[in-house]
């Protein structure tokens, strides 16, 4: 039964949003709040290696559908504050309370909301993807399944992958890079569906309405009810939550090579197994076995803990906005262990080369240790 409950506190994080938004006042802070109530459980978690137990996998999917009607009650409760008045008097009063509200909104947006709409469009039924846009839409970009589907599982490790960031880089000029190149491989789907149906680049055949359509009835379903101001303030917290979960990105496979074109190994993904984080991501944190099989649900993936792991996610997520100490607390010391550990020979020609360009130390130099799997 544990296991069927765990995955209510997604549901528990969104609802404190909304209550957040009909209390109002400063209370409109409790939805951002839990991201420190979360990191802080996180870093008093253990690692998790347990394998998940379902005898019953469509009530194991009762809190991922719950999660896309709070999310909509978020929405909804944000609308009828902004209409209703937000409970506090004074300027400085009034700008702190709607801070707190896009802080919010951005943060539920991203987390959960991004691992529930990655599990949806990974399902094969049409309701499930049909969902999994509708959230997508909630953080700015409804079609995220084509490149990440097609892109992102194919190419990842790689500069084909544009979700993926390589040793050196920083995450500012990432999100905008990643951000950019997803919408292109969009625009290059649009444009061979256009090729095969006729149909124009912008009818409601193609992709790229549906895109933008979804995206923009949100900030306007908000608008029509709770004000310009409401409207407007989502569109920022949904272009905001966009370049938040590039940065999630660029944790994930940060600086990682791989051989174009081979099969995925265990030690391909970085991993993050605490109970938090498998928990409040939809054990998409379990990745390396998403990624050798993606068409396993989320309750049949089995964590490894063989495979490289990373600190828990919101050490990483808060690290990686300070390029200095996600540098040196982080990216270098695991890539070096990684390198000399895991990599293949092929892979670690590839790294040694990226650590040139990135104007990285080369570890290489160093007599290098044999890699158990690959001498068996």
């Amino acid at each position: 039964m544990t296991d069927y409950l765990r995955y209510y506190l997604c549901s528990l994080t969104v609802l404190a949003g909304v209550v957040g938004m009909l209390l109002g006042g400063y209370w409109m802070w409790a939805g951002v709040g839990t991201f420190f109530v979360l990191a802080g459980l996180d870093m008093l978690s253990r690692p998790d290696y347990a394998v998940r137990r379902f005898r019953h996998p469509r009530l194991a999917d009762v809190p991922l559908y719950l999660h896309c009607a709070l999310m909509v009650a978020l929405y909804a409760a944000f609308a009828w504050r902004m209409r209703a008045g937000l409970g506090v008097d004074g300027t400085l009063p009034v700008v702190i309370a709607l801070i707190g509200a896009v802080a919010s909104l951005v943060w539920l947006n991203a987390v959960p909301n991004v691992p529930v709409a990655h599990e949806l469009m990974h399902r094969k039924d049409w309701f499930s993807r049909g969902l999994a846009k509708l959230t997508s839409a909630m953080f700015a970009d409804a079609y995220r399944d084509v490149p990440h589907l097609y892109t992102h599982h194919i190419h990842f490790d790689t500069e084909a992958d544009a979700d993926y960031a390589p040793r050196g880089s920083s995450v500012y000029p990432f999100m905008w890079r990643c951000t950019k190149r997803n919408f292109q491989e969009l625009l290059s789907a649009a444009r061979k569906r256009r090729d095969v149906t006729g149909a124009p680049l912008w009818s409601p055949r193609n992709m790229l309405f549906w895109e933008f359509s979804l995206l923009l009835s949100i900030p306007l379903a908000v608008g029509l009810y709770g004000g310009v101001l409401a409207g407007v303030l989502t569109l920022v917290a949904q272009i905001s939550s966009k370049f938040f979960l590039e940065a999630l990105n660029y944790i994930q496979h940060y600086g990682l090579v791989r051989v174009p074109g081979s099969p995925t190994r265990l030690h391909h993904t970085w991993n993050h197994l605490t109970w938090i984080d498998r928990t409040i991501g939809y054990e998409i944190t379990t990745h390396v076995d998403h990624h050798i099989d993606p068409d396993l649900r989320f309750d049949q993936l089995v964590p490894h803990p063989d495979a490289p792991q990373m600190p828990n996610l919101f050490v990483c997520a808060v690290s990686a906005f300070i390029p200095p100490l996600w540098y040196r607390r982080i990216a270098k010391p695991l890539l070096k262990d990684w390198d000399l550990r895991f990599a293949s020979p092929q892979e670690r020609q590839i790294a040694r080369e990226a650590n040139r360009k990135a104007g990285w130390p080369d570890w290489f130099a160093d007599p290098l240790p044999q890699n158990p799997a690959q001498a068996a």
